[in-house]
Order: structure tokens, then C-alpha cells, then sequence
């Protein structure tokens, strides 16, 4: 999956799972066409139910599941790094208590 399908899959999550492929595009700042073109590329992958004739896209069961997955990893990165810049802050507090006390 491309990182502009994610990011069409995201912007339909945000939207209550049912959203118009124009805003959409307006969301990605893409053409309308391009924006049509990701929304039925994802309806052959099974991750969208997209209906040609009204332009609306909906989450499926499959989708739901790679934006889960996705905010569970974003979850995970976002904790190490806190974790990562603790580390840091207390390598730099206990430098900077050396400096003060020499």
C-alpha cells in the first residue's frame, strides 16, 4: 500500500467512514481525478466500498484493520520516542550537575 492510499484511508476514518472522493481530494490536495482513481484502487484491494455513482467512499472490514494497525504503530513509535528523549534529558541533566559541581 502506497503512502497516499494510507493517507486516503486515514482521511475516510476521520470522516465517520463515509466520505465524498472530492473531499478527499481537497484533504490531500490532489486533483479530483487522482483522488478517484486511489478510492477505486482501493475498492479492488477490498479496503473501501466506493460507490461510482454517488463518489462515496466507505471503510470495509479490511480497512478498519490497516487503520487500527497503523494507530497501534503510531502508538508504539510515539512511546519510544518519549522514551528515546527521556533518556537524552537525563544523559543532559547528569552532565549538566557535573559541569556545575567541578
Amino acid at each position: 500500500m502506497t503512502s497516499m492510499e494510507q493517507e486516503t484511508l486515514d482521511i475516510i476514518a476521520q470522516n465517520e467512514d463515509r466520505i465524498h472522493y472530492y473531499i478527499i481530494a481537497q484533504g490531500l490536495r490532489i486533483s479530483e481525478h487522482y483522488a478517484y482513481v486511489i478510492c477505486k484502487g482501493l475498492e479492488r484491494s477490498d479496503y473501501v466500498d466506493f460507490d461510482t455513482f454517488r463518489g462515496i467512499c466507505g471503510l470495509t472490514e479490511k480497512g478498519k484493520e490497516v487503520i487500527e494497525k497503523n494507530r497501534f504503530f503510531k502508538l508504539k513509535r510515539q512511546k519510544e520516542n518519549i522514551k528515546k528523549s527521556r533518556e537524552k534529558n537525563k544523559k543532559r541533566i547528569l552532565k549538566n550537575i557535573e559541569t556545575i559541581n567541578y
